[in-house]
């Protein structure tokens, strides 16, 4: 029977998700490098768990693959709870930054070499695999070429296409677009959530770049200090943000803290400033106000525009040109900064040193309880 690695698996209802975490926790000598971790990943969606060096995302990883084991809690996969069962015994695959090919094979000896060491295949059906292997990552023609003729991004496209070729349930990437440089990690982002779309297989990344998270994912898990702080899709993770840390490490976000009173946020400095009326938080907490850049409008006037609710009266202390956009760095009277950011280039005659307002629509700001 020939190996395929079509699958209509992604059209598939499932009763278990593909991996479940339930109080996951590890410990390295007294240390807590993961605490108390509960989600579930769906069949066929790409999830990734997202965070800064040292958070606990490697570790939930290797506790998936089997690699760690947990020191509480359980790791199901397809509803089975995976506790002793050996890395190599489960339904999984990984994909290393690193890529771990061989350079004295070829590229498809590479690609064959998983389905060669499982001698569970004849090898004529090996020799259509691995040509519809290639096929799917768009190296036709390329099978003859040894590792060393490869650019960086054709050999990530060898070690997805070996990981693939056995058909896992489960694909795990380690930093994956890492050793890439930055035109060609945006070009491989697209291209790894097309194959995933293709072959129906869930995949699962670690990484620490968030526009990688947000261009490739169906959901995300924010980790920091060993926990996770919150599990959604890429927009809500931007746009609704549930913690000042997950504000903070997705892109950019300007920070007021002050009390919350009457539909007002009183902020020392600056007076009352007006927030959405759809949050949850009771008067006379202390709260941040995260506004994302983007949101900020700049006037030379104290004029109220109709989306501007919101004035702020700010100093202008620095232009910065990004190519498709203009960041404008301010100060505001009680010292705090303010980032406002507009598409393209400055044109707006502002300067460095100008007296500037600062607005937005409360509708585009968040409050996040300290």
């Amino acid at each position: 029977m020939t190996t395929t690695l079509k699958d209509p698996r992604h059209r598939t209802t499932f009763a278990t998700p593909a991996v479940r975490l339930t109080g996951i926790g590890k410990s390295f000598g007294g240390s807590w490098a993961v605490r108390n971790v509960t989600l579930d990943i769906r069949h066929n969606e790409f999830f990734s768990i997202l965070g800064p060096s040292g958070c606990g995302k490697t570790t939930l990883m290797r506790m998936i693959t089997g690699f760690e084991s947990p020191t509480e809690g359980v790791v199901e996969l397809g509803g089975t709870p995976a506790t002793g069962i050996p890395p190599h015994k489960r339904d999984l695959n990984m994909l290393f930054q690193s890529y771990a090919l061989f350079p004295h094979l070829n590229v498809r000896e590479n690609v064959a070499f998983e389905l060669k060491v499982r001698r569970s295949q004849p090898k004529k059906d090996i020799a259509s695999a691995v040509t519809e292997a290639l096929a799917l990552v768009r190296l036709d023609g390329y099978g003859d070429r040894s590792i060393a003729q490869l650019s960086g991004g054709q050999r990530q496209r060898v070690a997805i296409a070996r990981a693939l070729i056995g058909r896992p349930s489960l694909l795990l990437l380690d930093e994956p677009l890492g050793a890439l440089d930055q035109k060609l990690r945006a070009e491989m982002q697209l291209e790894l959530k097309k194959i995933q779309r293709e072959v129906g297989v869930t995949f699962v990344t670690v990484t620490h770049d968030q526009e990688e998270a947000l261009t490739m994912s169906d959901r995300i898990a924010v980790m920091d200090s060993g926990l996770v702080l919150q599990v959604d899709t890429p927009e809500a993770i931007y746009e609704r943000p549930a913690t000042r840390f997950v504000a903070d490490f997705i892109g950019i976000s300007n920070f007021l803290t002050g009390v919350l009173n009457g539909g007002c946020l009183g902020v020392e400095g600056l007076g009352n400033i007006i927030v959405a009326d759809d949050h949850a938080v009771p008067d006379g907490a202390h709260v941040h106000l995260a506004v994302r850049p983007e949101n900020v409008r700049l006037t030379l006037t104290p004029e109220e525009p109709d989306d501007c609710p919101v004035l702020l009266d700010a100093t202008l202390r620095q232009i910065v040109y990004l190519g498709n956009a203009t960041r404008y760095h301010l100060v505001l009277p009680n010292g705090a900064g303010l980032i406002a950011e507009a598409r393209g280039a400055a044109t707006s005659g502002l300067s460095v040193g100008d007296r500037v307002v600062a607005g937005w629509h409360p509708r585009h700001s968040r409050l996040l309880a300290e």
